[in-house]
């Protein structure tokens, strides 16, 4: 009798864990098939926990536009586009009319801001990493594609796959 339940018992086990026979879905189901993303486009692959405090409290307006936000205002963010931008920092401003919120991926925000009724031909998209205290601002005008870096060693490369693939969509409308 009491081999009789042992062996009960080792068969329920068996069932319930999997067996190898042919006839077992279970051993055949793969529990990563849901996991399509490869994990280097995923957003813990692009969050870092150290923040540079420069860009950091731009995290809390992640969902707010720029007029929103106050983005002109912030003295050491105009700082360093200025520096960045030169005298193209006073056109970005007299164009970014239509804005879209600050979106964030990882560590890295981006929102972007164009002419009024004229999206297509005059576009300003600005990139920000948090951990690196990197900028990059591009425009995207009808004629040509400008970017502005910070060149320390690198730039934001390789960009989060959301934000590349945005941006990549509005090169192509231009």
């Amino acid at each position: 009798m009491t081999r009789l339940i042992l062996s009960l018992a080792s068969l329920s086990l068996l069932v319930a864990c999997g067996s190898n026979s042919s006839t077992s879905t279970a051993s055949k189901t793969n529990v990563n098939a849901a996991n399509k993303i490869p994990y280097a486009n995923t957003e813990n692959a692009y969050s870092l926990a150290q923040r540079v405090v420069e860009f950091a409290p731009l995290e809390d307006f992640v969902g707010k536009t720029a007029s929103e936000m106050k983005l002109w205002e912030m003295k050491d963010i105009v700082v360093s586009i200025r520096q960045l931008m030169g005298p193209e920092y006073s056109t970005m401003v007299k164009f970014w009319n239509t804005e879209t919120p600050m979106k964030k991926f990882g560590d890295v925000l981006m929102l972007s801001g164009c002419e009024r009724d004229n999206c297509v031909d005059n576009r300003y998209v600005i990139i920000m990493s948090l951990s690196e205290g990197l900028l990059s601002i591009v425009h995207i005008d009808k004629a040509s594609i400008r970017e502005w870096q910070v060149r320390r060693p690198y730039s934001i490369q390789p960009l989060p796959p959301p934000f590349k693939e945005e941006l990549e969509e509005m090169k192509l409308r231009n």
